[in-house]
């Protein structure tokens, strides 16, 4: 039977048709995303046209089912924690809030070290990072930003499985309302009462139902189900035995992923996400992840172009060549790099930087191995967190996203520090799989979450 995935992501909007029986992607599409992030009236602003987004979806929706008009079912995922606000008729009112939004970081008041998010996690008592949904309406709602006839928000993916379905109500699983904030682990819903004492009207939230849940069908009588967080539809399209498995991913941002069978509510710098089917992913996010290695690319490319007077093509081929002409052994000999230039979840206002600094190790090669280095690193301080909630005996990690990909050198540092061999996962657009599996599931094709991964290939073995 086969499946269709779809990712909605914030560059870009992937989908494919999942083989269950044969385990492969039969077809694949990736389009870079039309609707791109945008600042209206100030620069930490990041929008992005939900209406345009739909529109490009429906396209490769159409593109798929030209290639496999036998699909029984349609999945989704996309970024998280965004948020865009619907009427009753189930249209967009304004712009989509995306995670990358900065709203929730601004001060309360003028001179104020406390934003917007902290107040609202005193206040709720649940830690509500800037860029959550919930942070972001809560400065809306402070500076009368929402719109006069929102009845209800949801996370972009919901609002496209959602008009993909035929309906005007927004329905939401558990990783992705954990996403938006004030979720309760415990109870498996939003805290009513903690949103009560904040202010928030809780008739906006999106009504919770279980991951892989139908919603509704196409006009072409397919169902659509509820969409999974990406973290942990990428976890669910990546990782065929969850239990000892470590899942790396670094892209555009970077995290360290682990499965874990019940929620410790002990104090940790990770976070605690739930997982379709039961347990939780503890997950270390990097917010920089990616950006830092485009940070130094950046940086070499103002310097030749300073020198030269002309743009080189390409950089990443030139810090290639650096990470091969010296070996890495000793190569940084001191020399770190703390790669923290978003700040962390934690503390927004951290920030990276460069220390160990002598006469010998600051060379363009050194600088750039030193870099990789601390992309690592920064995924590795999560571990202790991991053993420290009972979590140990990891015998496989497994790397997704396109910056492990490219970059070997950079698989060869997280070897080193893992301290396990680390293997590629089965399918490039891990995320799009997962959705797929998830359509499955609510199908009732796989018999549980926890069956899905014996529809991965399993290439770890």
């Amino acid at each position: 039977m086969i499946m269709i995935g779809l990712d909605i992501g914030t560059t870009s909007i992937s989908g494919l048709l999942y083989d269950l029986e044969t385990r492969t992607v039969l077809h694949s599409t990736t389009e870079e995303q039309v609707s791109k992030p945008f600042s209206l009236n100030h620069e930490w602003e990041r929008l992005q046209e939900p209406g345009i987004i739909l529109q490009q979806a429906e396209r490769i929706l159409g593109f798929l089912l030209s290639r496999g008009p036998e699909a029984a079912g349609i999945g989704l995922t996309g970024q998280m924690h965004g948020i865009v606000y619907i009427d009753q008729s189930g249209n967009p009112l304004g712009p989509l809030y995306t995670w990358q939004d900065g709203r929730g970081n601004l001060p309360c008041r003028a001179g104020d070290s406390l934003t917007y998010a902290q107040q609202l996690s005193r206040l709720t008592g649940y830690r509500i990072a800037p860029g959550y949904g919930l942070a972001t309406h809560y400065y809306n709602l402070q500076h009368q930003l929402v719109p006069e006839h929102a009845v209800q928000f949801c996370t972009i993916a919901d609002y496209i499985a959602m008009r993909l379905a035929n309906s005007v109500v927004p329905l939401i699983d558990a990783t992705q309302a954990a996403g938006i904030g004030g979720y309760s682990l415990e109870t498996g819903a939003f805290d009513i009462t903690a949103l009560m004492q904040a202010g928030i009207d809780v008739t906006i939230l999106p009504p919770v139902v279980p991951s892989g849940t139908a919603i509704g069908t196409t006009l072409q009588g397919i169902p659509v189900y509820t969409s999974l967080g990406d973290n942990q539809a990428s976890f669910l399209g990546s990782v065929p035995q969850p239990a000892g498995s470590l899942l790396l991913n670094i892209g555009t941002g970077s995290q360290l992923s682990a499965w874990l069978p019940e929620y410790n509510p002990a104090p940790s710098a990770m976070e605690v996400r739930p997982y379709p089917g039961g347990g939780v992913l503890m997950v270390g996010a990097a917010l920089s992840g990616g950006r830092s290695y485009a940070l130094l690319e950046g940086f070499f490319r103002q310097l030749i172009t300073a020198y030269t007077g002309e743009a080189p093509a390409d950089i990443y081929s030139l810090l290639a060549q650096l990470l091969a002409e010296e070996p890495a052994d000793g190569m940084t000999a001191g020399l770190k790099v703390n790669t923290q230039f978003l700040g962390t979840r934690a503390d927004p206002g951290k920030r990276g930087s460069i220390e160990g600094i002598t006469l010998d190790n600051f060379t363009p090669a050194g600088l750039s191995h030193a870099f990789l280095q601390g992309m690592i690193d920064e995924l590795y301080g999560f571990l202790k967190d991991l053993e420290q909630q009972g979590a140990k005996g990891f015998t496989r990690l497994i790397g997704s996203g396109n910056a492990l990909r490219s970059n070997p050198v950079l698989c060869a540092k997280a070897e080193a520090a893992f301290g396990v061999p680390l293997t590629a996962g089965a399918q490039t657009e891990e995320a799009a799989v997962g959705a797929a599996l998830c359509a499955g599931v609510g199908s009732g094709v796989i018999s549980s979450f926890k069956a899905a991964g014996a529809f991965l290939r399993d290439i770890y073995h």
